[in-house]
């Protein structure tokens, strides 16, 4: 008798299991991920609401100064290509908005990384 109950027990919770996985729309990928690059399922599982509480939740580094060589310098944000101004300006794109987010130190922003401040490249989906 203990074993059926076991045995039903176990089943139950790998139908829970198998049933939680199909709720996320983005499926769950295994692959090296570039620890300079947020996708549009990290950001989605975040549940964060724009582009700044999905960094504060999943790379708060890119928002810290001194982890570049540049650490006197606010970090630029880009939308599309587009300068937007300092890291605040995250504040003010939902992050449902976001297919991907990347960081951009500033060393390997080009030239000698003197005076050039790090840069944190938002790329919209299409037609946002």
């Amino acid at each position: 008798m203990y074993r059926i109950t076991y045995l039903v027990a176990a089943s139950l919770s790998l139908t829970a299991c198998a049933s939680a996985v199909g709720s996320n729309p983005f499926p769950t990928q295994h692959a090296y991920r570039n620890a300079s690059i947020v996708t549009e399922p990290d950001i989605y599982a975040s549940r964060a609401q724009t582009a700044y509480q999905a960094l504060e939740r999943l790379r708060p580094t890119f928002l810290i100064s001194q982890i570049d060589l540049a650490p006197l310098s606010e970090r630029e944000v880009y939308l599309n290509g587009i300068r937007l101004g300092g890291i605040n300006e995250l504040r003010l794109i939902p992050a449902n908005s976001v297919e991907e987010i990347r960081f951009v130190r500033a060393i390997d922003g080009g030239g000698s990384g003197s005076g050039r401040s790090a840069a944190i490249l938002v790329i919209s989906k299409a037609g946002r």
